[in-house]
């Protein structure tokens, strides 16, 4: 598994990919990497939703007992093998240079060849969501990770934040929907309490007569059913002396 190698952006993406239930990113020698169980999921988005009411302190964070053992830092440096890596031309880089070169082409040699220290998800511990949760912690650009999954109901996805100010949506077509749906229901509701004043209004002259719901659905172009569904609501109160058909 090449996760260890993988730019902070990459390992983010792939964090809120295993928080999303998404796996479908492929590497490693056998083009596949396992796949996190549910229940290991649903210990990340604990975590994560731990970590962001801490407001991301980790030694403020609040998780059960079998959490806090599994997540702790002595844990999670298990994950993690420090290994060497060389630097400079591999023998298949070689004999590709050797070709070039026989053909004509001039290959610049590179730097005095080395080798460099790099961590590796190979150690003795194979738990692939503690492997998730170190690499959220130690990830440069964790704070672009968002406080709390997209509003819109229909989402409901982590996302990263494309700016550090931004809340509540993982863009604008999820906020959009949002606000506009938000407009279409206090228009509702204020056609609502126009219809409901009218109405009261109506029942208050006509109350006192016989077929007084009659009346006041003509004068008011209210229909009777909305009148009797607003009165079993409590929204009207038709007055003691009024007379019901």
């Amino acid at each position: 598994m090449a996760i260890g190698f993988e730019e902070p952006r990459q390992q983010l993406e792939n964090i809120v990919t295993v928080l999303n239930g998404e796996h479908r990113w492929t590497a490693g020698e056998d083009g596949k990497r396992p796949r996190i169980a549910e229940e290991d999921r649903a210990s990340l988005i604990r975590y994560v939703e731990a970590w962001n009411k801490a407001k991301r302190n980790p030694w403020k964070m609040k998780l059960s007992p079998e959490d806090a053992r599994r997540f702790s830092f002595q844990k999670l440096e298990k994950v993690w093998r420090l290994h060497l890596a060389p630097i400079g031309r591999t023998p298949e880089a070689e004999r590709m240079v050797r070709d070039l070169e026989r053909a004509g082409k001039w290959i610049r040699d590179d730097d005095a060849g080395g080798a460099y220290w790099c961590l590796s998800p190979t150690g003795e511990s194979c738990d692939l969501t503690a492997m998730f949760v170190s690499m959220l912690l130690t990830n440069p650009l964790r704070d672009r990770l968002c406080d709390q999954p997209c509003r819109r109901e229909k989402c409901r996805k982590w996302f990263i934040k494309q700016r550090r100010t931004q809340k509540g949506y993982c863009g604008k077509y999820c906020g959009d929907i949002v606000r506009q749906t938000a407009r279409i229901k206090e228009k509702r509701r204020s056609e609502r309490q126009a219809k409901l004043k009218t109405a009261d209004a109506a029942i208050r002259a006509y109350g006192s007569r016989p077929k007084w719901k009659e009346q006041a659905s003509l004068r008011t172009g209210l229909s009777k059913k909305f009148i009797t569904r607003a009165i079993n609501k409590n929204e009207l109160t038709v007055p003691a002396q009024s007379k019901r058909p």
